[in-house]
Protein backbone atom coordinates (compact mmCIF):
# COMPACT_ATOMS: atom_id res chain seq x y z
CA UNK A 1 0.00 0.00 0.00
CA UNK A 2 1.23 3.49 -0.91
CA UNK A 3 0.21 6.40 1.30
CA UNK A 4 0.32 10.12 0.52
CA UNK A 5 0.59 11.56 4.02
CA UNK A 6 0.06 15.13 2.82
CA UNK A 7 -3.33 14.29 1.29
CA UNK A 8 -4.16 11.19 3.35
CA UNK A 9 -4.58 9.19 0.14
CA UNK A 10 -3.81 5.47 -0.19
CA UNK A 11 -3.29 3.17 -3.18
CA UNK A 12 -3.53 -0.59 -2.91
CA UNK A 13 -0.83 -2.35 -4.95
CA UNK A 14 -1.21 -5.86 -6.24
CA UNK A 15 1.51 -8.41 -5.58
CA UNK A 16 3.35 -7.79 -8.86
CA UNK A 17 3.32 -3.99 -8.45
CA UNK A 18 4.50 -4.27 -4.84
CA UNK A 19 7.37 -6.61 -5.80
CA UNK A 20 8.57 -4.30 -8.61
CA UNK A 21 8.45 -1.26 -6.31
CA UNK A 22 10.27 -3.22 -3.62
CA UNK A 23 13.12 -4.02 -6.04
CA UNK A 24 13.39 -0.36 -6.98
CA UNK A 25 13.61 0.61 -3.31
CA UNK A 26 16.32 -2.00 -2.69
CA UNK A 27 18.36 -0.62 -5.61
CA UNK A 28 17.48 3.02 -5.10
CA UNK A 29 19.61 5.40 -7.17
CA UNK A 30 20.58 2.64 -9.62
CA UNK A 31 19.16 1.68 -12.98
CA UNK A 32 17.45 -1.68 -12.50
CA UNK A 33 17.52 -3.69 -15.76
CA UNK A 34 14.18 -4.83 -17.13
CA UNK A 35 15.45 -8.41 -17.21
CA UNK A 36 15.87 -8.28 -13.44
CA UNK A 37 12.23 -7.24 -12.96
CA UNK A 38 10.65 -9.68 -15.41
CA UNK A 39 10.70 -12.55 -12.94
CA UNK A 40 8.50 -11.83 -9.93
CA UNK A 41 9.45 -13.90 -6.88
CA UNK A 42 6.54 -14.34 -4.45
CA UNK A 43 5.82 -16.70 -1.61
CA UNK A 44 3.59 -18.63 -3.99
CA UNK A 45 6.45 -19.04 -6.44
CA UNK A 46 8.07 -17.25 -9.35
CA UNK A 47 5.98 -15.61 -12.05
CA UNK A 48 7.28 -14.45 -15.40
CA UNK A 49 6.04 -11.04 -16.66
CA UNK A 50 5.91 -10.08 -20.30
CA UNK A 51 7.62 -6.84 -21.27
CA UNK A 52 4.26 -5.14 -21.86
CA UNK A 53 3.01 -6.21 -18.43
CA UNK A 54 6.20 -4.95 -16.79
CA UNK A 55 6.05 -1.58 -18.54
CA UNK A 56 2.38 -1.26 -17.57
CA UNK A 57 3.28 -1.91 -13.92
CA UNK A 58 6.05 0.72 -14.06
CA UNK A 59 3.67 3.37 -15.41
CA UNK A 60 1.05 2.42 -12.79
CA UNK A 61 3.61 3.03 -10.06
CA UNK A 62 4.48 6.40 -11.63
CA UNK A 63 0.77 7.28 -11.73
CA UNK A 64 0.34 6.28 -8.09
CA UNK A 65 3.09 8.69 -7.08
CA UNK A 66 1.07 11.59 -8.59
CA UNK A 67 2.44 14.63 -10.41
CA UNK A 68 4.20 15.99 -7.33
CA UNK A 69 6.47 12.92 -7.01
CA UNK A 70 6.22 11.35 -10.46
CA UNK A 71 9.83 12.22 -11.25
CA UNK A 72 11.01 9.92 -8.45
CA UNK A 73 10.67 6.99 -10.84
CA UNK A 74 11.99 7.17 -14.40
CA UNK A 75 11.59 4.53 -17.07
CA UNK A 76 14.54 4.38 -19.48
CA UNK A 77 13.44 2.52 -22.63
CA UNK A 78 15.45 -0.57 -23.51
CA UNK A 79 17.54 -0.16 -20.34
CA UNK A 80 15.59 -0.25 -17.13
CA UNK A 81 14.01 1.74 -14.34
CA UNK A 82 15.51 3.98 -11.67
CA UNK A 83 14.11 5.16 -8.35
CA UNK A 84 15.89 8.40 -7.45
CA UNK A 85 16.99 9.03 -3.85
CA UNK A 86 15.00 12.30 -3.83
CA UNK A 87 12.83 14.29 -6.19
CA UNK A 88 14.87 16.19 -8.78
CA UNK A 89 13.42 19.40 -10.12
CA UNK A 90 12.85 19.80 -13.80
CA UNK A 91 13.78 23.29 -14.85
CA UNK A 92 11.31 23.79 -17.64
CA UNK A 93 11.08 26.81 -19.85
CA UNK A 94 8.28 29.29 -19.37
CA UNK A 95 6.49 28.36 -22.57
CA UNK A 96 7.32 24.64 -22.79
CA UNK A 97 3.64 23.75 -22.34
CA UNK A 98 0.71 25.30 -24.23
CA UNK A 99 -1.27 26.03 -21.07
CA UNK A 100 1.57 26.72 -18.62
CA UNK A 101 0.83 29.57 -16.20
CA UNK A 102 3.35 32.28 -15.38
CA UNK A 103 4.17 33.21 -11.83
CA UNK A 104 3.97 36.83 -10.66
CA UNK A 105 7.76 36.94 -10.63
CA UNK A 106 7.93 35.81 -14.26
CA UNK A 107 5.31 38.39 -15.22
CA UNK A 108 7.37 41.07 -13.49
CA UNK A 109 10.57 40.04 -15.31
CA UNK A 110 8.80 40.10 -18.69
CA UNK A 111 7.22 43.51 -18.03
CA UNK A 112 10.56 44.98 -16.89
CA UNK A 113 12.28 43.58 -19.99
CA UNK A 114 9.61 45.06 -22.27
CA UNK A 115 9.87 48.44 -20.56
CA UNK A 116 13.67 48.40 -20.95
CA UNK A 117 13.36 47.59 -24.67
CA UNK A 118 10.71 50.30 -25.12
CA UNK A 119 12.88 52.92 -23.38
CA UNK A 120 15.87 51.92 -25.50
CA UNK A 121 13.88 52.21 -28.73
CA UNK A 122 12.36 55.57 -27.77
CA UNK A 123 15.73 56.97 -26.73
CA UNK A 124 17.18 56.12 -30.13
CA UNK A 125 14.30 57.45 -32.21
CA UNK A 126 14.70 60.88 -33.68
CA UNK A 127 11.91 63.01 -35.12
CA UNK A 128 11.97 63.27 -38.92
CA UNK A 129 13.87 66.18 -40.31
CA UNK A 130 12.09 68.26 -42.94
CA UNK A 131 14.53 70.27 -45.03
CA UNK A 132 13.31 73.57 -46.40
CA UNK A 133 14.40 74.46 -49.91
CA UNK A 134 16.82 77.38 -50.16
CA UNK A 135 15.21 78.53 -53.43
CA UNK A 136 11.67 77.82 -54.67
CA UNK A 137 10.57 78.89 -58.13
CA UNK A 138 7.54 78.37 -60.33
CA UNK A 139 8.78 78.23 -63.91
CA UNK A 140 6.42 78.84 -66.83
CA UNK A 141 7.60 76.87 -69.85
CA UNK A 142 7.13 77.73 -73.52
CA UNK A 143 4.10 75.44 -73.84
CA UNK A 144 2.39 77.04 -70.82
CA UNK A 145 3.23 74.34 -68.28
CA UNK A 146 4.10 75.36 -64.70
CA UNK A 147 7.09 73.53 -63.17
CA UNK A 148 7.71 73.65 -59.40
CA UNK A 149 11.45 74.07 -58.93
CA UNK A 150 13.22 73.58 -55.56
CA UNK A 151 16.96 73.93 -54.97
CA UNK A 152 18.73 72.79 -51.77
CA UNK A 153 22.25 73.90 -50.80
CA UNK A 154 22.87 74.18 -47.06
CA UNK A 155 26.42 75.45 -47.53
CA UNK A 156 26.04 78.27 -50.07
CA UNK A 157 22.72 80.11 -50.59
CA UNK A 158 24.42 82.08 -53.37
CA UNK A 159 25.12 78.89 -55.32
CA UNK A 160 21.51 77.77 -54.78
CA UNK A 161 20.25 81.01 -56.34
CA UNK A 162 22.78 80.69 -59.20
CA UNK A 163 21.70 77.16 -60.11
CA UNK A 164 18.00 77.99 -59.68
CA UNK A 165 18.38 80.91 -62.12
CA UNK A 166 20.28 78.73 -64.59
CA UNK A 167 17.79 75.85 -64.43
CA UNK A 168 14.81 78.22 -64.68
CA UNK A 169 16.25 79.86 -67.78
CA UNK A 170 16.94 76.54 -69.49
CA UNK A 171 13.49 75.15 -68.62
CA UNK A 172 11.79 78.22 -70.08
CA UNK A 173 13.48 77.44 -73.40
CA UNK A 174 12.14 73.88 -73.51
CA UNK A 175 9.15 73.27 -75.78
CA UNK A 176 8.05 70.25 -73.74
CA UNK A 177 8.96 69.60 -70.09
CA UNK A 178 8.19 66.01 -69.02
CA UNK A 179 7.98 66.75 -65.27
CA UNK A 180 5.91 69.17 -63.22
CA UNK A 181 8.17 69.10 -60.14
CA UNK A 182 11.98 69.23 -60.07
CA UNK A 183 14.14 69.23 -56.91
CA UNK A 184 17.91 69.72 -57.01
CA UNK A 185 20.10 69.06 -53.94
CA UNK A 186 23.82 69.79 -53.70
CA UNK A 187 25.86 67.06 -51.97
CA UNK A 188 27.69 67.91 -48.74
CA UNK A 189 31.05 67.22 -50.38
CA UNK A 190 29.88 69.38 -53.32
CA UNK A 191 30.91 66.82 -55.91
CA UNK A 192 27.49 66.08 -57.37
CA UNK A 193 23.90 67.28 -57.62
CA UNK A 194 20.95 64.97 -57.08
CA UNK A 195 17.79 65.68 -59.08
CA UNK A 196 14.39 64.25 -58.11
CA UNK A 197 11.80 64.54 -60.85
CA UNK A 198 8.10 63.84 -60.38
CA UNK A 199 5.09 63.88 -62.68
CA UNK A 200 1.60 63.55 -61.21
CA UNK A 201 -1.23 62.60 -63.50
CA UNK A 202 -4.86 61.79 -62.82
CA UNK A 203 -4.24 58.09 -62.16
CA UNK A 204 -0.50 57.73 -61.61
CA UNK A 205 2.59 59.33 -60.09
CA UNK A 206 6.01 58.91 -61.70
CA UNK A 207 9.43 59.54 -60.16
CA UNK A 208 12.97 59.67 -61.50
CA UNK A 209 16.30 60.28 -59.80
CA UNK A 210 19.39 61.69 -61.54
CA UNK A 211 22.86 62.27 -60.09
CA UNK A 212 25.14 64.68 -61.94
CA UNK A 213 28.86 64.95 -61.21
CA UNK A 214 29.96 68.60 -61.02
CA UNK A 215 33.52 69.93 -61.12
CA UNK A 216 32.71 73.48 -59.99
CA UNK A 217 29.57 74.23 -57.96
CA UNK A 218 30.16 77.96 -58.31
CA UNK A 219 29.52 77.94 -62.08
CA UNK A 220 26.33 77.16 -64.07
CA UNK A 221 26.37 73.62 -65.46
CA UNK A 222 22.82 73.02 -66.84
CA UNK A 223 22.50 73.16 -70.63
CA UNK A 224 19.73 72.44 -73.13
CA UNK A 225 21.71 69.49 -74.43
CA UNK A 226 21.89 67.94 -70.97
CA UNK A 227 18.18 68.52 -70.27
CA UNK A 228 17.28 66.64 -73.46
CA UNK A 229 19.84 63.92 -72.81
CA UNK A 230 18.34 63.01 -69.41
CA UNK A 231 14.79 63.40 -70.77
CA UNK A 232 13.80 66.37 -68.62
CA UNK A 233 12.91 68.21 -71.80
CA UNK A 234 11.35 66.52 -74.81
Amino acid sequence: MLTDQAKSTQWHLNDHEYWVLEQLVLHRGQVVPLTMLETVVLDSGAHQLSQNELISIIYHVIDYLCAKHSNLVEYIPQQGVILYPATHGKHTKILDLPNRLLTWGQYGIIILALLAVLLFVLSNLHPPLFAKADVIRQVLTADGQVVQLSVFDNQSPQDAILHADCLSTQLQQCHDVRWNSISAAMSTDRHYVSFILSQSESQSLQFKNIKLSVDDMHSPFITQEWLHKVLICG
